[in-house]
């Protein structure tokens, strides 16, 4: 079995182990140092945990008590005798770990489902694949690593002759196991990829948008391929970056709790939609850090290449951070997140989508006009990570949604990678130094 379990960073870790040892209840699983994972590792600065009250040299790294959790549990068809299962976190007197994010998200869902309704949800991501290079990896050569395909062509499944193979596999892979794939295409970018998943409730969502970023990387490795999930990867102002899209709709007696009847074809959103929607916007400040988590996620934010800088929405636009869709038919009513990248935790994500959508419909929360409209001029977004870090820790709604002991985690670690990218400028001569100076008579 591989033992999973999904880092705050982002990524799905896991160990492997025989099934009986992977279903006993003896088993700890992991040390409690997996809370503490840094973004990469520690790259380049070596700082590969931060230590937190959950674990440290205070407490002496202890193990973080875990059961596997038989919804997640599957079999892998393409490794022989092989299956996966994810880990649910508890405390040492039994009660559930206040860092456990899957959890929380479980308890959002139930709340949604306490109000009547039932969450349906899709993560779509964009990626850049590149061929392998493990010298230029080594080296830290990433800009001479050579993008997968060639050109920028949209949707162009002739941009390299092993696409459409590697596509299919990977569709035919997910599908294996439970995951739906409505569709796999090439991204204005070289190299860039997009695949949008198939709806699910919440908690299967966020499980089935890390296996799917975990084994798109583990298929493009059997093929010589490297993938990234680095929201920027290219210099600003050229191709795209990577962002991670996700639509979202509430469900009611098997009905889209979003869909109103509407007069001629002019686009509408029912009042639940609506509440909902202004619970997106009123809370979207309070976690930029969530849906912006590192350095480089803010290079990303630019409106003309549609990644959202302030606080809006519209029908059918790309560029405002929801996007409303309500064409062609009610089943497929929805809106579309599109704040986050692709370097986030889909989890946490969720979670605080949810979360804050839910808020909107209890308070009644009224979105304002779309944009569009002559009553413009939405609010920015921080747009760098400690002024976002600010705002999730004085938010008193995140702490809500996400409890205390998540939210104040959640901090420590985003302040350790501030900590790490100000370190590594304090002691590395840069390129910009070299190629301004470095000449200079």
């Amino acid at each position: 079995m591989h033992v999973q379990f999904p880092t705050f960073p982002g990524s799905l870790r896991s160990k492997m182990t025989p099934l009986e040892s992977a279903l006993s209840p003896h088993e700890h699983g992991f040390n409690a140092a997996i809370f503490g994972l840094t973004n990469g590792d520690g790259n380049p600065r070596g700082d590969v945990v931060f230590e937190s009250a959950a674990s440290g040299s205070h407490n002496g790294w202890p193990d973080v008590m875990s059961l596997a959790d038989p919804g997640s549990a599957l079999i892998i068809p393409w490794r022989p005798a092989t299956g996966a299962v994810i880990l649910n976190t508890f405390e040492p007197d039994g009660s559930v770990s206040p860092l456990d994010v899957r959890a929380r998200l479980a308890a959002t869902e139930r709340k949604a489902f306490e109000l009547g309704y039932e969450t349906r949800f899709a993560m779509e991501y964009e990626a850049f694949l590149f061929w392998g290079d493990d010298e230029a990896l080594a080296e830290g050569r990433y800009r001479d690593l050579k993008p997968f395909g060639r050109d920028l062509g949209y949707c162009d499944h002739l941009r390299h002759p092993q696409f459409e193979e590697f596509a299919r596999e990977y569709i035919l892979r997910l599908k294996s196991i439970g995951i739906g794939i409505a569709s796999f295409h090439t991204e204005y970018g070289r190299g860039m990829v997009e695949f949008a998943l198939q709806p699910e409730p919440a908690l299967r969502a966020a499980d089935a948008a890390a296996r799917a970023r975990l084994y798109l990387s583990e298929l493009c490795e059997e093929n010589g391929l490297l993938a990234t999930f680095m929201a920027r990867c290219t210099a600003l102002g050229t191709e795209s970056s990577s962002g991670a899209h996700l639509h979202q709709s509430l469900t009611q007696g098997g009905s889209n709790a979003f869909a109103v009847a509407s007069d001629g074809d002019a686009p509408a959103l029912s009042e639940v939609g609506l509440h909902y929607l202004g619970g997106l916007l009123e809370t979207m400040r309070d976690f930029q850090t969530i849906f912006r988590p590192t350095v480089n996620s803010y290079r990303r934010m630019n409106r003309d290449e549609w990644s959202p800088v302030d606080v809006s929405w519209g029908f059918e636009r790309r560029t405002a951070a929801v996007r409303a869709v309500t064409q062609p038919f009610p089943s497929g009513v929805r809106l579309e997140h599109r704040v986050s990248g692709a370097d986030t935790s889909p989890h946490l994500v969720i979670l605080a989508v949810l979360g804050g959508g839910l808020r909107g419909i209890e308070r009644q929360i009224e979105p304002g006009p779309p944009e569009g409209s002559a009553e413009d001029g939405a609010e920015p977004l921080a747009d760098n990570l400690p002024a976002s870090i600010r705002a999730l820790e004085s938010s008193e709604a995140a702490r809500e949604i996400l409890g205390d002991g998540l939210l104040d985690h959640y901090v420590a670690s985003r302040r350790n990678e501030w900590d790490a990218w100000q370190e590594w400028l304090a002691t590395t001569v840069t390129e910009f130094e070299f190629r301004r100076y470095f000449e200079a008579h």
